[in-house]
């Protein structure tokens, strides 16, 4: 058991009220609260009066948890019913699973299926989801789940409000998406509260509302993916959102090889190349670093590149670091 789901299974949630320093002699009152929520720990810190950070924070969680609910592959959700009647019939869903649907197929075609929304038939193979212990495949059972990876099959019928999976066995799986769009719906919700600072953690994608207190943006360390306690990186971060994939948190050392969460559309296997992806993006849905991390260094940089508003920093399998263009204003190399 990681010391994360320890932790998560010993605390459901939690919180905390203290004061931090505003330009030396100003006192401002930080709300921290967390919940484990997407098979992860959320953690939403806000600065502000006590009563609305506190309410805020929560609401923020509750909101995080709206979005699981709604777009979860590991537990019951809309999208489950999706992919349970798979080859059988269209389901009607809720407009906003329909969006995301869509949003998922525009980023396949974008990335040109380094993202497939419909890799959910090898996802289940790998059980990364900590509910079964990880397994490395067998070769024949990849090559049987990837004959129902296509993005290009998926219908969706926007008169109708359905989404409909056309063969057996297909799945749709957001994961590579589902943090980031929750991070959007979060920071609408702390907008419409009034709220003018507050940073959310959804394992590693961050959400930075504002500053953390007046001429001082946050700051977040990108972490060594080989050792937890090293920080190759410091981002300065106002009212963006950091997207992060990385080989370290879900995976498995086999006969010397690691075989971690990320999963190749193509290949049906973990890509080698990069040890993480660490991308600054207006929103969350932006750009994806989980497609950046399977095209690899060159094609992950032109990618980026390509997206305006958005830098990055990979991190290579020999543990080099590689800037995106404009991107040395924003990451502050260790």
């Amino acid at each position: 058991m990681t010391l994360l789901r320890f932790f998560s299974l010993l605390l459901a949630s939690w919180t905390t009220i203290f004061t931090i320093s505003c330009n030396g002699n100003q006192q401002v009152s930080v709300h921290k609260a967390g919940r484990f929520l997407m098979g992860t720990l959320a953690e939403v810190t806000v600065a502000g009066p006590r009563d609305k950070a506190m309410a805020a924070a929560q609401a923020c969680l509750d909101e995080i948890r709206r979005v699981e609910d709604l777009a979860s592959f590991h537990k019951s959700s809309e999208l489950t019913r999706i992919n349970d009647m798979a080859g059988i019939a269209p389901v009607r869903v809720d407009p906003e699973l329909l969006e995301l649907a869509q949003t998922s197929l525009r980023f396949a075609e974008h990335t040109d299926g380094a993202f497939d929304p419909t890799i959910g038939a090898v996802t289940r193979l790998w059980h990364f989801s900590g509910v079964q212990q990880p397994r490395v495949p067998e070769k024949k059972e990849v090559s049987d789940a990837l004959s129902r990876v296509d993005w290009r099959l998926v219908q969706i019928d926007y008169r109708a409000g359905t989404i409909f999976l056309p063969e057996r066995g297909m799945e749709l799986d957001f994961g590579g998406l589902a943090k980031g769009y929750a991070l959007d719906r979060v920071n609408r919700l702390l907008k419409t509260m009034g709220v003018d600072a507050a940073l959310v953690n959804i394992g590693g994608d961050i959400l930075a509302v504002g500053e953390k207190s007046p001429g001082r943006p946050w700051r977040v360390g990108v972490r060594d993916p080989r050792n937890a306690t090293e920080i190759r990186a410091v981002v300065s971060v106002t009212d963006k959102i950091l997207l992060t994939s990385g080989d370290y948190e879900r995976f498995l050392d086999v006969d010397g090889r690691r075989y971690h969460h990320i999963l190749d559309p193509k290949t049906g296997y973990p890509p080698t190349e990069l040890q993480s992806v660490t991308l600054l993006a207006p929103t969350g849905l932006t750009a994806s670093s989980a497609a950046v991390f399977v095209m690899g260094v060159e094609k992950g940089m032109k990618y980026i590149d390509s997206i305006a508003g958005v830098t990055g920093m990979l991190i290579d399998s020999r543990g080099n670091v590689h800037l995106s263009s404009h991107a040395a204003s924003s990451f502050e190399i260790q």
